[in-house]
């Protein structure tokens, strides 16, 4: 109570825009509609082959083009046939019910573990829905399929959404990469971030808190090391392991209670208990801080679970 609000829903295209808008209003040159089609290590630096631009050379390059990163290819870094650790099905949906509109809700159904259902409310009254699973279990891209088909009218769900709610828009589904320590992080003058280093979290599918943190601390090594590539690549690997890598270790063992059923409820009972217990539990859900803090204890601080939201004081 009083603390303000802990979490926001955007539209992802909104929360893209808004960032480029960051990124211009910042100084940087903004070039839309210049495909990637080759790089090659420079004598002092890195060249790309620009789509209408022609050669571009550049002191560093940081690949933040997801799993199938074409950076990465260029450089001979291939994933070979990885096709992420996670899958997610997400679409908007018109008319919820009342409780939907202003509701953050997710579902541990039986058949999804160790995934999950959700339903998050935007501004204009539709919600995001969907659910993701883990690949390689028990559900195949067919059985995937036919599971979203179902889903919206399962009893519990439907009850929540409400009875007139449609789905609108395109159906999307993609792939979540969770793999570290995993995939290279760097190569000659180049910094992989986010999904192209696959950095999602392996417990909630998480990737794009880690692609923001993961893209402020490559930044951060390249001004602090400009002249140095090999110092320059140490410290964001560095930063990699002591902040994501504790968080991962921490998600993975919460991973595997709830992969079953007992322990998925046994999860949500010891969440309920109490507000206190229910309030903090979204945030070990959302936060890296409250469960890395128990292998990086120099994250501990007397009010990391009791810090303000992060929209504190912010008008609506």
């Amino acid at each position: 109570r009083g603390q303000g609000t802990f979490a926001a829903v955007a539209r992802r295209s909104e929360l893209d825009a808004a960032l480029v808008d960051l990124a211009r209003d910042a100084g940087a040159e903004v070039r839309t509609g210049h495909d990637l089609l080759g790089a090659a290590a420079g004598s002092d630096g890195v060249v790309l082959d620009v789509a209408g631009t022609g050669p571009v050379h550049a002191a560093w390059a940081i690949g933040a083009d997801g799993i199938w990163s074409t950076l990465r290819r260029c450089l001979g870094e291939q994933l070979g046939d990885y096709r992420g650790d996670w899958h997610a099905f997400r679409q908007y949906v018109a008319d919820v019910s009342e409780p939907a509109r202003t509701e953050l809700m997710i579902w541990f159904d039986a058949d999804l573990l160790p995934g999950y259902a959700w339903s998050f409310p935007l501004a204009d009254g539709t919600v995001n829905f969907g659910f993701g699973i883990l690949r390689g279990s028990h559900l195949d891209g067919a059985s995937m399929s036919r599971r979203w088909e179902d889903l919206l009218d399962r009893p519990h769900i439907r009850a929540f959404i409400g009875a007139d709610a449609r789905p609108i828009g395109r159906r999307k589904a993609w792939p979540i990469p969770t793999r570290l320590p995993g995939p290279s992080l760097s190569a000659t003058n180049t910094l992989f971030v986010g999904d192209a280093a696959a950095l999602g979290d392996p417990m909630t599918g998480e990737g794009i808190g880690q692609a923001l943190g993961s893209g402020m601390a490559a930044a951060r090594a390249i001004i602090d090391h400009a002249g140095a590539p090999t110092a320059a690549r140490d410290a964001y690997g560095r930063w990699v392991a002591e902040i994501l890598e504790p968080d991962v270790r921490m998600a993975n063992l919460l991973s595997r209670a709830l992969r079953h059923r007992k322990g998925a409820r046994a999860a949500i009972a010891t969440a309920g208990l109490t507000p206190w217990t229910r309030r903090n539990f979204a945030r070990w859900l959302f936060e890296d801080e409250p469960r890395g803090v128990l292998f990086t204890p120099k994250r501990l601080h007397r009010d990391f679970l009791r810090r303000d939201g992060t929209f504190r004081g912010v008008s609506k």
